[in-house]
């Protein structure tokens, strides 16, 4: 019983106590809560106290990654978006490099360079009969002399095809008194005798490539879309043009022309007429010449009608009359046709070219001098160059000489 009452006290002095306490908390702004429960175990009493919450405390170590969750459904597609400003971007890698373009003709040779070392010895001849040995020997010495022929520098375009007979036809460098010089050599040609390689193109018109200009000294004219050179005067006379030859010699002229007339030419009629020299214009057609003064070579003359009685104006070889004489400087280097076939018309002749020799009258012997290629060879070596006239006794409204193709070679 004392034993309880004692206990009783002592609950009593707690619990006062906390009121006391309970009241300074109120006044300190602290708050502290105490519960007690009596439990008649073994005679003792069990208190649990609860505090105020304490400060947060540091974070604990990071735990283990946890396993890969599982793939998202794949969202949807986005609008598109604004193109963008073009860029600038950087210059690509040089291409690869073309083909190679074809073998040019041969150039000047160059300085002789400096003896190269000695060789290896040849190969035994000890086991080859006399008859092979006398070959060998022959074939060496052959190109040996070749050899030394085709190394020097070339004088004139017959040089070159001497030294090699298989060269193409084209221009080649030629060694002349001015210097080198680009020229074309003919290596090929049936047309000038028996001499078919080395001659070098001492004038060249061609109106029928559409890339060639008349020379100057004339003027390109055009008829029924036919393309040809004419007189570059309109009243009666000649007009030039000069073809250089480098100053290289020639003794033989080969050449053709092919041209056509417009209404009244007179072939030879004229030298009667209007003077009797070379410096005239003495035809109605080409005066070819070289030198000065001039030295003639050949002359294309154009006579009035084919077939008709029309008096001197037509060829000296027509059928029905035979038109006026070649002046006596002209001999029987000279080509004449004519183009028209009955009066003559103010008109371009251009279905029969001049000097072609086709398409001559029954009788005449306009087409059986040779032509439509000439050669002749002159008196003495010349370097001169060659002078090409086109003329005409009369304005270019009454009587016209049109040329489209000409090409004169010297050797």
């Amino acid at each position: 019983m004392k034993f309880l009452l004692a206990l009783l006290v002592v609950v009593a002095f707690i619990v006062t106590s906390s009121s006391l306490v309970t009241a300074k908390s109120h006044q300190e702004d602290e708050e502290v809560n105490i519960t007690g429960c009596l439990a008649p175990t073994s005679g003792r009493a069990t208190f649990t106290v609860v505090g105020q919450q304490g400060v947060k405390g540091d974070p604990g170590p990071e735990g283990p990654q946890g396993p890969t969750g599982e793939r998202g459904v794949r969202g949807e597609k986005g609008v598109k978006g604004a193109k963008g400003e073009e860029g600038v971007g950087l210059q690509g890698h040089r291409g690869l490099p073309g083909p190679m373009g074809p073998r040019g003709y041969p150039g000047l040779d160059g300085e002789r360079g400096p003896r190269g070392q000695q060789g290896p010895p040849g190969a035994s001849v000890v086991n080859l009969t006399d008859i092979q040995y006398k070959q060998i020997r022959e074939e060496v010495s052959k190109e040996f002399t070749q050899l030394l022929q085709c190394a020097a520098i070339y004088d004139s375009c017959k040089e070159l095809h001497e030294c090699n007979p298989a060269l193409p036809s084209g221009y080649y460098n030629i060694r002349t008194p001015q210097g080198a010089e680009r020229v074309f050599c003919e290596m090929n040609t049936r047309n000038c005798g028996n001499i078919t390689g080395g001659w070098m193109r001492a004038a060249y018109i061609d109106m029928t490539d559409v890339n060639n200009t008349c020379p100057q000294g004339l003027i390109e004219s055009i008829h029924s879309s036919k393309r040809m050179c004419t007189r570059s005067n309109a009243n009666a006379g000649c007009s030039s043009v000069t073809f250089p030859s480098h100053k290289l010699p020639y003794t033989k002229v080969c050449g053709r022309a092919r041209g056509y007339q417009f209404r009244s030419t007179d072939g030879f009629a004229t030298y009667t007429v209007h003077g009797t020299s070379l410096n005239s214009y003495y035809l109605d057609g080409l005066s070819i010449t070289y030198g000065s003064p001039r030295n003639h070579i050949w002359s294309f003359a154009a006579g009035i009608s084919k077939d008709r009685n029309l008096g001197p104006s037509n060829c000296p070889c027509a059928a029905t009359r035979q038109g006026a004489s070649v002046p006596p400087f002209v001999g029987r280097n000279y080509f004449c046709e004519s183009g028209n076939t009955g009066p003559q018309e103010a008109q371009w002749y251009l279905d029969d070219p001049l000097w072609d020799s086709q398409g001559c009258a029954s009788g005449s012997t306009c087409c059986n001098r040779g032509g439509p290629w000439f050669t002749t060879t002159l008196g003495q070596e010349v370097r001169d160059d060659t002078e090409v006239r086109v003329c005409s006794n009369e304005i270019k409204s009454h009587e016209d000489i049109g040329l489209d193709q000409l090409e004169i070679l010297v050797i």
